[in-house]
């Protein structure tokens, strides 16, 4: 059996990190109280000399800096649930066992992703990228539990045939024992795995009983529990970075188009109704936004899921800039839905036939999106490439949404007073024989922070093109309109 352990390790302070992300350099722990005893369950990177399994008092004497976060574990289990659908999207074989460990079934997949490291680069990829998974992969899930426990780096670590070699120098501490075996093995002075797998089984067997069988097995890389998979409803997951963090309803409306021509566009969800969705936005500077929609009736398409979350997120939606977006659909069933009217969607009908010559386009272009939409994110934006997104029209295609009218760096020669006196273009120098128009603004509130000083002028040939230069980056660029 072909399988892979997918490990987040830190999973609490992963989720609080994306909640707070100014704590990234702040000594803090994460701790539990519902049994008594506060106990720390996480700690932060900057939380040096402290780990899970402490006291919170133990932490605090260790650390007396340390800033202490309650734990709120439904949050963690909902990420971790998210991250279970999301490799699911990948195998139909996935086993989620204790918060932040995850194994799945390889065999068969292999040729669909075209071999082994690209099937697990496609697991790893399917997360996201905050999280940080360690990947092992081998003949069973222990060994590849311990391969990705110990892993290092992005790269896939892949246990070799001889499972008990890669075993041998790993601590005890990494076997799944009791508190009372783990110390018994440690006073015989079984301190690796190979030490384990060198006793006569007999003899741990004696001393320990079914545990020491189960621990001399696991040391000889044998493992025979079998992967027993996730009984939970389908669902398809999307996500999207948006092009800049912004707080413009408009554009987290044209993301939320963008991922469910996606979802429903998958062969999962195709023909079928969704009895739900959960949107997800990862912000800049804050906590990430989550909220859960409803469908009184199943919804069969991305045009009728559409008007039900627009209403709603245009009543409630993030206040804070938008970074990413990650949509859930789920319920998926072949019941009756919400049905069609009488007379046909005369928008709905215009989608499919854009997206008809987007497919007959794209085959005589031999792939590559060829038509996309026109989105007005923000009309009012000082910056212009910040007020219309291009958008594919292609639901399946991966490409991301585009803002238009980027600027292009280009030589400046500046006047006594910084003003622009030749600019070089494609033509090379031209002479700037006016200035028609000037502005500026500072935009130092954005996530990005923009403080440009525009210029329109003519040039020596008659033309007009519009100029700025970058306070903060201190470069010219010209301004596509």
């Amino acid at each position: 059996m072909r399988v892979a352990c997918v490990l987040i390790t830190h999973l609490r302070a992963k989720v609080e990190l994306r909640r707070q992300p100014h704590l990234r350099a702040t000594p803090a722990v994460i701790a539990d109280r519902a049994t008594g005893k506060p106990v720390v369950v996480d700690a932060l990177p900057a939380a040096s000399g402290v780990a899970a399994g402490m006291t919170l008092e133990e932490a605090l004497s260790r650390r007396p800096d340390t800033t202490v976060l309650e734990a709120d574990e439904p949050a963690y289990r909902r990420v971790f649930q998210q991250a279970l659908t999301a490799l699911q999207g990948i195998s139909d074989r996935v086993e989620g066992a204790e918060l932040g460990t995850a194994y799945v079934g390889l065999d068969g997949l292999e040729a669909l992703h075209g071999g082994e490291v690209a099937l697990v680069r496609a697991l790893r990829e399917a997360l996201p990228r905050d999280l940080a998974p360690r990947i092992g992969v081998a003949e069973a899930k222990f060994p590849a539990f311990v391969a990705a426990r110990t892993g290092r780096g992005p790269e896939a670590a892949t246990v070799p045939d001889d499972a008990a070699g890669f075993l041998a120098p790993r601590t005890i501490d990494l076997l799944p024992l009791s508190r009372d075996v783990h110390e018994g093995l440690l006073r015989f002075g079984l301190h690796s795995m190979g030490a384990v797998a060198a006793m006569r089984v007999e003899l741990l067997i004696d001393q320990f009983g079914n545990e020491g069988e189960r621990a001399w097995e696991l040391c000889q890389g044998i493992d025979d529990s079998p992967l027993v998979p996730l009984a939970t409803e389908e669902a398809v997951v999307e996500r999207i970075p948006l092009p800049f963090a912004s707080t413009s309803l408009a554009l987290v409306l044209a993301g939320v188009d963008t991922l469910l021509k996606r979802a429903f566009a998958r062969p999962v969800a195709r023909g079928r109704y969704a009895s739900r969705a959960e949107l997800a936005c990862l912000l800049h500077g804050a906590p990430p936004w989550e909220k859960a929609f409803h469908f009184r009736q199943g919804v069969g398409s991305w045009e009728g899921a559409s008007r039900i979350l627009r209403r709603l997120l245009e009543d409630d939606h993030p206040e804070a800039p938008v970074e990413e977006l990650l949509l859930e659909l789920g319920g998926l069933g072949e019941g009756a839905g919400e049905q069609a009217g009488l007379f046909p969607d005369v928008r709905e009908g215009r989608e499919r036939r854009l997206a008809e010559v987007e497919r007959q386009l794209q085959a005589r272009l031999e792939g590559g999106p060829a038509l996309y939409r026109m989105a007005p994110i923000a009309p009012w934006h000082p910056a212009p490439e910040m007020r219309v997104l291009q958008v594919p029209i292609d639901p399946s295609g991966r490409d991301a949404m585009r803002p238009l009218a980027l600027p292009t760096p280009v030589a400046v020669e500046e006047g006594a007073e910084g003003q622009p006196v030749a600019v070089e273009l494609e033509r090379g120098w031209q002479r700037v024989t006016r200035i028609e128009d000037r502005w500026s603004f500072d935009l130092w509130w954005l996530p990005a922070p923009l403080k440009r000083a525009y210029y329109r002028v003519s040039r020596e040939d008659g033309r007009q093109v519009t100029l700025f230069r970058d306070q903060r980056e201190e470069r010219w660029y010209q301004q596509a309109c």
